[in-house]
């Protein structure tokens, strides 16, 4: 999904007065001293400037500050928002409805949805298979966020092992904190809102302490059985009831459960190396 385009017009109304500033003082791309001329270059040239730009937070400060083209108040709290961008590599993880989800790659993992320009960002990738790794600037517009306009892609392919890996994080950042789908509030300063802010609380859950423990306690009494099947089953059923328990505790959870899925693997293995032995497949 794009901007609508209108706000894409006003994104390049901002930006390029904004590079072209930034060249006035850094000298990057000689003459391309106004917004026209900026547009005019070749995309190395602008990812060359932008580098530069964003190497010096400073300049983005006294163009606010200076505010040369007479930007009005609501155009200005956008470009001041830029401040909040977020530079580096991403994973491109899943082109939806509402936006494209990057996945940062370095450092502490998020995802975030962003919205294409003038082309939808499934067009900008050549409609590529996912996961791709791009080097990208994300920015807030408003209350959502974009690119700003320049995608590096990486000439990498990643094997199913990275794949399934890759998945892996990205289904569990959606579910443990969303998809960052803004960066700065109205006025200008940072604020964070993810697709999970959308969705209505969820009802508790009920207390099911008492029956896992109950279960618990139950299963440690089934010892006797009349097979050796039977008793290897009753083993994966006392594990995977201990494994259900110790999620309930208040400290330590996840290492005492990853503790005792081990318990859980051992008593399936047994299981199965006892069907294999019996022939009961």
């Amino acid at each position: 999904m794009n901007l609508p385009t209108e706000d894409t017009q006003l994104f390049y109304k901002l930006r390029l007065p904004l590079l072209a500033y930034a060249n006035q003082h850094l000298e990057v791309i000689p003459q391309a001293t106004t917004a026209e001329k900026v547009s005019k270059q070749p995309v190395e040239q602008i990812t060359k400037l932008s580098d530069a730009l964003y190497a010096k937070p400073d300049l983005l400060e006294r163009f606010v500050a200076e505010n040369p083209e007479r930007f009005s108040p609501q155009e200005l709290t956008i470009v001041a928002s830029w401040r909040h961008r977020v530079s580096g590599d991403f994973y491109i993880m899943r082109h939806l409805k509402p936006y494209t989800v990057f996945m940062s790659g370095r450092g502490t993992p998020h995802l975030y949805g962003v919205l294409g320009l003038c082309d939808p960002l499934e067009a900008v990738a050549g409609g590529a298979p996912l996961p791709i790794l791009v080097q990208a600037t994300l920015l807030p517009f408003r209350d959502r966020i974009v690119y700003d306009g320049i995608l590096n892609f990486y000439r990498i392919t990643f094997g199913r092992g990275i794949r399934t890996s890759l998945t892996e994080e990205y289904n569990r950042l959606k579910e443990r904190e969303g998809i960052i789908e803004q960066l700065a509030g109205p006025t200008g300063e940072a604020q964070m809102r993810t697709s999970l802010d959308r969705k209505a609380p969820r009802k508790p859950a009920p207390d099911w302490r008492p029956a896992v423990d109950e279960i618990v306690a139950q299963t440690k009494k089934m010892r006797q059985t009349d097979t050796k099947l039977q008793g290897a089953a009753f083993g994966l059923l006392r594990a995977a009831a201990s494994l259900a328990q110790a999620t309930f505790q208040e400290k330590d959870t996840e290492s005492e459960a990853a503790r005792r899925l081990r318990s859980v693997r051992t008593a399936l293995t047994k299981l199965e190396k006892l069907l294999y032995e019996e022939e009961y497949w």
